[in-house]
């Protein structure tokens, strides 16, 4: 389910919608660009794809002046604008619908004291471009009467006096009145080059609209590929790509998918748009990276949807990587398509995009949770036949050479992005190696491989030399967790490796009893040497490295007993809309309600959603009431989804389609399963409006599994046990609620009605002392990220005055899943969490949780 935010209610107060649930769309092409009929672009505007700023997903709908002046020196001050990122968008929020007796568009002299002209005078005396939005309709997505419909050429000319160099015009409006998007933009270009100033003024064409939304046939973000080009600088090609704040890497992928169903529709001044660039709202670092480099192999117009005030270094660094740019701005103008694993199950591809001057840009994408070896060739790429071949690295800044294989392992959700040509020189350039992720044997799989504490099992892994020249003296490390052990059991080190040559190496590894639950890393590393000639004498031999981390996750305890299984964390949890909620329906955050029966416990979520959880064998029956959240009766289309529970892979229940017609009572037998999924289909129509619960969701398992000292789980003192304080709290929630031992309450800095800042501490008190060897913590889990831990210290103390270091500054990635820093054991009666980063400047915890050796 896919709810579209800027689509408010308005005569009809009722919601619209779109989906995640899109079906790829990507074009299978080799290199060369697909024939189309010649373009004659609207203006001289847009060569390139152009780049920018937009207010709407960092700053949402509300904002003054006063942010986008401070927005515009951000741009400039950060480097940004020198990069080419000048256009200063202003979005839905600007305007609320007002109008003067001869119908000139009034403002707010609060939101805008200086008025709407001095606004862009002032992005004019920065270097920089203004623009400005209205939607095509009478009403417009924020609300009644934000329209220009029957006002193009005055509204137009308006934005022209006031010095607009750029208007994005959306459909909010005009979808509510059954217009034809193609007839309305025509329209609406025509005002634009007629304008009373004579202005260039760029052309954003913006329909979100999708099937699932109502949006008849012809009428849909993914039709506007056929007037767009000859009506727009840019048309969107599907719905929003995420949220105020809160962006995505599944809607990047869905949004990337829809972009590349027509390439051919691209070129010089007129761009499929993809929608906005959303580092640091929700997305990793490498997430951000693969939307960054994708958009650039994609042709995209790059516009900024962050806060850029608030924008980290390393973001911005990301942002104005001048190789990547050159990508995406590459004069020749061909949109990149996809080579190869269109419907790859590995969820691996490669992207080619040709470029001026004969290179060859190539993304080698993992979609997927694990790391993943990607290749492909000279010959399959269109490159010409060469004695090698030379592989730049867009983002490593690094050069190799190859006998004609292109390949790298690449991270999860991680994108390779390379520029090839066909001026190898193994004379003065490395070997292009290879080293492939690890592979192992896990205690279960689940989205990461899972191994328990004390586990031992076997890795593999191997080395491979692309280049034309050999190289020798090569050694294969495995560095593990601290307090793990990694035994080789075969060979590790090759005197020579020949151009296509490999060799694999193996070890046994045995993760640590009392192991916290928590992502770790297997980290191999390649050391090897090349020797140059530089066209004379050889040279001596340069040692090389190269490394590559696999991931794996440590899971916590199976539950025991009978109890609700929502309330034990969970593996990974993915929804169509956001993320799962537990005991919450998924897209209001209201009470678990089907047909009027309220469920305390369980699980909202939305099509298409997977949730695993950790058992460990050690449970018998799942027991629940699925079906249709009461909350999806606003509209009486879609809410058609399906429930499917799985048992280490294998199918054990199956709901079949549930409507809202009445929700299902289901009872599973889980035989011997370690991992449980509960997965959620869309039912066969479109995931829009599919409101699913997992109502009253109850495991039945057996004994607790044994803890240290006797065990190898981690033991944890009781919270009953444990009281808490903390440097700041919100009304409401007291720190109390970190250490109850409910995941549905929550510690919260405090918020109202005063902000206060970080850094905050959470000082826990054992109750005596104890010897303790680490914390685990759970963010919240309502669906919201603020106060989401991201950087942290942790210090201890036997008195509550003199606190000591425990464990080395850390960072946690934002996200719901469990936590954990484990350090040597130390004797202590009060831990102190410190918050040194978090979500939207706060911090907030469900639970923590303190680990310690118990007393013999």
């Amino acid at each position: 389910m896919r709810l579209i935010p800027r689509f408010i209610a308005l005569a009809a107060s009722a919601v619209l919608m779109a989906t995640t649930g899109t079906a790829w769309a990507v074009a299978t092409t080799t290199t060369s660009r697909p024939s189309s009929p010649a373009v004659v672009p609207i203006n001289n505007l847009a060569r390139t794809p152009y780049q920018g700023w937009n207010t709407y997903y960092g700053l949402g709908s509300t904002f003054t002046e006063q942010n986008i002046k401070d927005e515009a020196d951000a741009l400039v001050n950060k480097g940004l604008a020198a990069a080419g990122y000048d256009y200063v968008w202003i979005d839905g929020g600007w305007w609320n619908g007002t109008r003067d007796v001869s119908g000139t568009i009034t403002v707010s002299a609060s939101q805008w004291p200086d008025g709407m002209q001095a606004v862009a005078d002032y992005i004019h005396a920065r270097g920089l471009k203004a623009g400005i939005y209205t939607d095509s309709g009478l009403n417009g997505c924020g609300g009644a009467n934000q329209g220009s419909y029957g006002r193009y050429q005055q509204d137009v000319n308006q934005f022209a006096a006031w010095g607009y160099d750029a208007v994005k015009v959306d459909f909010c409006g005009s979808e509510q009145m059954g217009l034809d998007p193609a007839t309305v933009y025509g329209q609406f270009r025509d005002a634009l080059l007629n304008n009373s100033s004579h202005r260039p003024m760029l052309f954003n064409i913006c329909n979100p609209f999708i099937p699932e939304t109502g949006a008849a046939p012809g009428r849909t973000a993914f039709d506007s590929y056929k007037f767009g080009p000859s009506t727009g600088n840019s048309w969107r090609t599907d719905t929003d790509i995420g949220f105020p704040n809160n962006v995505q890497y599944s809607d990047v992928l869905r949004n990337l998918d829809a972009d590349a169903a027509h390439p051919e529709a691209a070129g010089p001044g007129h761009w499929n748009d993809p929608d906005y660039l959303g580092p640091e709202l929700g997305m990793t670092d490498t997430e951000a990276q693969s939307q960054f480099s994708m958009w650039s192999i994609v042709a995209a117009p790059l516009i900024i949807g962050s806060d850029v005030t608030k924008l980290s270094d390393n973001a911005v660094a990301m942002l104005t990587n001048r190789e990547v740019l050159a990508v995406d701005q590459d004069p020749l103008g061909v949109q990149g398509t996809v080579l190869t694993g269109a419907t790859n199950p590995a969820n691996t591809q490669v992207w080619t995009k040709p470029l001026a001057g004969g290179d060859v840009a190539v993304a080698l994408l993992n979609r997927g949770t694990t790391p993943q070896t990607i290749s492909t060739t000279a010959a399959q790429i269109g490159l010409p036949k060469s004695g090698a071949y030379a592989l730049r690295d867009l983002w490593q800044h690094t050069t190799t050479e190859s006998a004609g294989t292109i390949a790298a392992t690449v991270a999860p959700h991680g994108v390779v992005l390379l520029r090839v040509s066909r001026h190898g020189d193994p004379a003065t350039m490395a070997p292009s190696t290879v080293l492939s992720p690890a592979t192992l044997t896990p205690t279960a799989q689940a989205a990461l491989p899972l191994v328990a504490p004390g586990a031992s099992f076997p890795v593999s892994a191997t080395f491979t030399d692309n280049g034309r020249l050999p190289v020798q003296d090569v050694l294969l490390t495995l560095a593990v967790p601290a307090g793990w052990t990694a035994t080789p059991t075969g060979p590790v080190t090759a005197s020579q490796l020949k151009s296509g040559q490999s060799m694999a190496a193996s070890w046994q590894v045995a993760a640590a009893p009392g192991a916290l639950p928590s992502p770790e890393q297997l980290a191999l590393t390649a050391d090897y040497g090349w020797q140059s000639s530089n066209y004379g004498a050889p040279k001596p031999l340069q040692m090389l490295s190269i490394g590559e981390s696999t991931q794996v996750q440590v899971p916590a305890a199976p539950p025991s007993g009978t109890g609700p299984l929502s309330h034990h964390p969970w593996l990974d949890a993915a929804s169509g809309y956001l993320v799962p909620r537990v005991d919450r329906e998924d897209a209001g955050g209201g009470p678990l309600t089907m047909h009027g029966a309220t469920y305390p416990t369980g699980v909202g979520t939305a099509s298409v959603s997977t949730v695993d959880y950790y058992v460990g064998g050690n449970c018998s029956t799942l027991s629940a009431t699925v079906g249709i959240d009461d909350s999806a009766n606003f509209d009486p289309t879609g809410g058609t989804v399906s429930f499917q529970v799985y048992g280490d892979g294998a199918k054990l229940y199956d709901s079949g389609l549930v409507t809202r017609a009445a929700p299902q009572a289901m009872s599973v037998n889980l035989g011997s399963a370690k991992v449980i999924s509960l997965v959620v289909g869309d039912g066969g129509d479109g995931t829009y409006n599919d409101r699913a619960d997992w109502g009253g969701l109850q495991i039945t398992c057996g004994a607790p599994v044994p803890t240290q000292p006797g065990g190898p789980w981690p033991y944890f003192v009781p919270t009953s046990a444990l009281s808490a304080t903390a440097s700041s709290a919100n009304n409401g929630y007291p720190a109390s609620n970190a250490v109850d031992g409910q995941v549905t309450t929550l510690w919260h800095s405090q918020f109202s009605p005063v902000h206060d800042p970080l850094p905050i501490s959470l000082t826990i008190d054992l109750g005596s002392v104890q010897t303790v060897t680490g914390l685990t913590y759970q963010p919240r889990l309502d669906g919201d990220i603020t106060g989401t831990i991201t950087g942290y210290t942790v210090e201890v103390s036997s008195d509550g005055v003199t606190f000591t270091s425990a464990a080395s500054p850390g960072t946690w990635p934002q996200d719901a899943t469990l936590k954990s820093v484990q350090f040597t054991p130390v004797s202590a009666r009060y831990v102190r969490l410190t918050v040194t980063a978090g979500a939207n400047g706060y911090a907030s915890a469900a639970e923590v949780g303190v680990a310690a050796l118990p007393a013999a």
